[in-house]
């Protein structure tokens, strides 16, 4: 009978490997199965490889699955770490086994066209792009294994698609405004209301934090200044608020202690924080808007509004203050866009520019920016 090799123990369903490497250290981990001569071959591996890293200097290579699950776990502090999961989940099938030395565009050829068979935009599936890039790079300068060598010798150069298939943003008219509310929940109102007035991104109005609000006792009012790790252009924001986005903090105030915009699962539930706005609540009511469009506008719902997102109330917000005539200087910091300004460090007359500003975009009967209702027509 063949002798089972040393360091070998099986441990519930799976051998796994405990031994002393002259030169290298203790090898732990698991083998992965149940069959002694796998695992055995497993032991065989792993002991050539460190073999030829101890003597050779040769890179243990590493299949991208393990790099993926590494940069997973490294970031579980990033906000949009949720997002770049769905993105390695779906890159997984087809090239979750292959080598991270052997990444590059041709490896990447079957997933890129998988998605745009799918339909999916170019921009799409340059942000799962965009995650393997990261994760390549970080391999090849920051990840070291226990001899002192980068995971990756090189990171390779992913080229990004032509993004001209993007979809143009579509900024809402007052009437298809008032129209899309109507058929959301009470607390997506709020949220769209929200954004529709101060501009800010989908993040940073889910996160929003009570914490984060600043009285300004000399204008009567408060902004919120979000700190820069919610940010997209990595700076604090100071977010003021005109009529409706007060109106709207006011509406929100004691409901949850930390968050402001939250929602109750039936009448009984407690507040949550809401996670996102593009969830199936957002879909199910703009759908019920698009399908009602032509009995309220006599004329079918454009396409833009038929698959209206979520940013396109921050452009909406930005094409209101460019009609309403504000310069571009303050559109820029009522937008949150990077500025080599200290924007956390206004004085009050300086906060009352910007509140005055951004009012010039609440709803009033008498300012309905006609211009945009009749271009949308023309190209609807």
């Amino acid at each position: 009978m063949p002798k089972r090799a040393t360091g070998l123990t099986k441990k519930g369903d799976y051998w796994q490997i405990d031994k002393q490497v002259r030169g290298y250290g203790r090898l732990c981990e698991s083998t992965g199965t149940s069959d002694l001569e796998e695992a055995e071959r497993h032991l065989n591996r792993r002991l050539e490889q460190i073999r030829q890293q101890l003597v050779y200097g040769v890179r243990q290579r590493r299949l991208f699955r393990e790099a993926a699950t590494k940069y997973l776990q490294e970031n579980l502090h990033k906000d949009s770490i949720a997002t770049d999961a769905i993105h390695l989940k779906q890159l997984d099938k087809w090239i979750g086994d292959v080598p991270l030395d052997q990444i590059h565009d041709g490896t990447l050829a079957a997933f890129v066209k998988h998605r745009l068979g799918e339909g999916r935009k170019r921009k799409t599936v340059n942000l799962a792009l965009q995650v393997v890039r990261r994760i390549c790079n970080l391999a090849s300068r920051s990840w070291r294994d226990e001899f002192g060598k980068t995971w990756l010798e090189t990171a390779p150069l992913i080229t990004m698609l032509d993004t001209k298939d993007a979809r143009p943003p579509y900024p809402l008219s007052w009437e298809e405004q008032t129209h899309l509310l109507k058929h959301l929940m009470p607390h997506l109102q709020r949220m769209v209301l929200f954004k529709v007035n101060t501009g800010n991104r989908e993040d940073e109005v889910c996160q929003l934090r009570w914490k984060w609000e600043v009285e300004v006792p000399e204008l009567e009012t408060s902004v919120f200044i979000i700190p820069r790790g919610i940010v997209k252009n990595d700076e604090d924001r100071v977010v003021v608020l005109n009529r409706v986005a007060k109106s709207v903090i006011e509406e929100c105030r004691g409901q949850h202690k930390e968050f402001v915009f939250t929602w109750k699962r039936g009448p009984k539930g407690k507040p949550t924080p809401t996670g996102s706005m593009n969830n199936t609540a957002w879909q199910d009511g703009r759908k019920a808007a698009s399908d009602s469009y032509e009995d309220v506008f006599g004329y079918p719902a454009p396409e833009g509004f038929k698959t209206l997102h979520v940013h396109d109330l921050k452009h909406t917000f930005g094409r209101r203050l460019r009609a309403a005539g504000v310069s571009l200087e303050t559109r820029k910091v009522l937008l949150g866009h990077k500025s080599d300004d200290i924007t956390t460090h206004y004085s009050a007359p300086e906060l009352l520019e910007l509140i005055e500003a951004a009012n010039r975009v609440c709803f009033d009967k008498s300012r309905k920016s006609p211009e945009l209702t009749i271009l949308k027509r023309k190209a609807g």
